[in-house]
């Protein structure tokens, strides 16, 4: 099992294991095993940090213990919380998946407000990747869906989410447990067909290696890893667009210049999308908000555009601004 501790090899610098930093553990086999893989590779200051989604009952309550005791057998610091996922759910009225995310992006965020640690190490690894693909692909995502997760993600909030597994088979990660004779929780949710990822892991992926008489995982992973190279340069040649001299105004208006109408839609959308995202501190702009905006850039485009939290997008005297 050499190649899972050479990825933990190539964190990158702000995963110095001399310093402090947060580790996301359910108590499962992912996070249980890059605990013990952070362990070997000299982390000392690890503070792990567990969210009860309160959805599994006695079942729920047990992993939080689990995850205590593990804290105290290697003298960690440990942060366990409960939340009501369910009662968030309906009351935002999002699925239980969205809610359950939002609520522990929210908890890693406090806990990171606590100690002043803005590095956040989660267990992800190459068929989680695989998967998260597929179903954005499936959804109709554009480059950006289908370069899945990244290994190093920085938040709007300063957060840094960092996922040194993303390169380790999940066969790979069960060999070192077994090498290792870890115990950890098993979640008897993640074999409920109730949750779409579920069928994705164990109907989908399945049937396509089948069909294709070969394990699709690495094809899959290959084609994010195309679509995350397309996409960052795409996004640079936006950038480079956006900071040249004149085509932000300093109230922040886009001036629609001949310059911007010649670029290509890739460009295009990108120079939109990042110019509201960043310009505005806008979120939730999404293919349909940056559709429409790109709309308006024609001769005969409508000269307003809702945005979300109540805002709009306005064309006027060939610049295009919010308010």
């Amino acid at each position: 099992m050499s190649t899972v501790p050479s990825i933990l090899l190539n964190l990158p610098p702000a995963c110095d294991p001399a310093e402090p930093v947060l580790l996301a553990i359910s108590g499962g086999r992912d996070s249980v095993a890059l605990l013990h893989l952070l362990l070997d590779a000299g982390f000392k200051q690890l503070i792990l940090c567990h969210l009860n989604h309160g959805l599994r009952g006695k079942e729920s309550i047990d992993d939080a213990a689990f995850v205590r005791r593990l804290a105290k057998k290697h003298a960690l610091k440990c942060e366990i919380e409960t939340e009501d996922v369910a009662a968030l759910a309906e009351k935002r009225r999002l699925s239980t998946e969205t809610a359950a995310r939002e609520a522990r992006y929210a908890f890693l965020l406090r806990m990171a407000e606590k100690y002043d640690v803005w590095v956040v190490l989660l267990a992800h690894h190459a068929d989680d990747q695989a998967e998260t693909i597929v179903a954005n692909l499936c959804r109709g995502s554009g480059l950006a869906g289908l370069a899945g997760m990244h290994a190093v993600q920085r938040m709007d909030s300063g957060l840094h989410l960092v996922r040194p597994l993303l390169h380790a088979r999940r066969s790979e990660i069960d060999s070192y447990l077994k090498s290792k004779r870890c115990k950890y929780r098993e979640d008897s949710s993640n074999t409920s067909p109730k949750h779409r990822r579920n069928r994705v892991r164990h109907e989908a992926l399945p049937l396509l290696n089948d069909i294709f008489s070969r394990d699709v995982v690495p094809q899959v992973l290959r084609l994010g890893s195309l679509a995350e190279q397309d996409d960052d340069a795409l996004q640079r040649q936006a950038m480079a667009f956006l900071i040249a001299e004149g085509r932000v105004q300093e109230d922040r208006s886009l001036v629609i210049s001949p310059e911007l109408l010649a670029l290509h839609p890739a460009v295009s959308s990108r120079v939109i999308g990042t110019w509201l995202r960043e310009a505005w501190e806008l979120p939730g702009i999404d293919h349909d908000v940056i559709d429409a905006a790109l709309g308006m850039l024609a001769p005969d485009g409508v000269a307003k555009v809702n945005l979300p939290g109540d805002k709009h997008l306005r064309r006027k005297a060939k610049r295009l601004w919010v308010e």
